[in-house]
C-alpha cells in the first residue's frame, strides 16, 4: 500500500530507519497519489478515523482523518519516533512536559497543509482539529507502533498563574499565563 500511496515501500529492515529526521525526509519526498488517499479518507462522527495502511518490522504507516472539533487524547507513541504529514486542512499540537508528577501543556503549535509535524520517542502531545473543515495526516512511525500510553485528566496539570514577574528594569507586576490544553 505505501508503495502505491507514497511512491516508495516501507523497509523491511529495523536498521534501514536511522533517524527521525530519515522519517520526516521520507514523508516530504512522497510522491502521493491524491486519487488513492480520497478512497482511503474515512470520517467518523464518534472520533477521529485511523487506519494502519501498511506495517512492517521497520515502520508503520497510519492515515488518520479528522473531522472539525475532533481530538485525540494526551499520549506518547510507546517510544516509537514519528512524523506527522498534514495533507488536507489543519491541526494543532499540543505538546506536553512534567512539572512534577503532573503533565503540563508546554507548546501549542499549529500546522496546516503540507506541514511535518515531528514526534520524538518521548513526545507527550494531543492534536485536535479546531478548524471548521476535515482535516487528513499522514503518520510514519519508527519502530512500529507497540503500545501507547493516554494520561488521564487526573495527571494533568490544572491551568496555573505563575507568580508575577516584573519586566527587567520596571519593577512593576506582571503576570504569565501558562498555555491552556484545548
Amino acid at each position: 500500500m505505501a508503495a502505491a500511496l507514497l511512491g516508495w515501500s516501507l523497509p523491511e529492515r529495523p536498521d534501514a530507519v536511522v533517524s527521525v529526521a530519515w522519517l520526516v525526509e521520507r514523508l516530504r519526498s512522497s510522491r502521493v497519489d491524491w486519487g488513492l488517499l480520497e478512497k482511503l479518507v474515512r470520517f467518523e462522527p464518534a472520533g477521529y478515523a485511523r487506519q494502519t495502511l501498511a506495517r512492517t518490522p521497520a515502520c508503520e504507516l497510519l492515515l488518520i482523518s479528522w473531522l472539525p472539533g475532533q481530538a485525540s487524547r494526551v499520549h506518547d507513541h510507546g517510544g516509537s519516533g514519528g512524523a506527522s504529514w498534514l495533507v488536507r486542512g489543519a491541526l494543532r499540537e499540543t505538546r506536553y512536559a512534567w512539572a512534577g508528577d503532573r503533565l503540563a501543556p508546554d507548546v501549542v503549535v499549529g500546522a496546516s497543509e503540507g506541514d511535518v509535524l515531528v514526534e520524538l520517542p518521548d513526545t507527550i502531545h494531543r492534536i485536535d482539529n479546531a478548524s471548521r473543515h476535515g482535516a487528513v495526516s499522514l503518520h510514519l512511525y519508527a519502530p512500529p507502533l507497540r503500545g501507547m500510553t493516554s494520561y488521564e485528566e487526573a495527571r494533568l496539570a490544572r491551568e496555573t498563574l505563575r507568580p508575577p514577574r516584573p519586566p527587567a528594569g520596571s519593577g512593576g507586576p506582571g503576570r504569565r499565563r501558562r498555555p491552556r490544553a484545548t
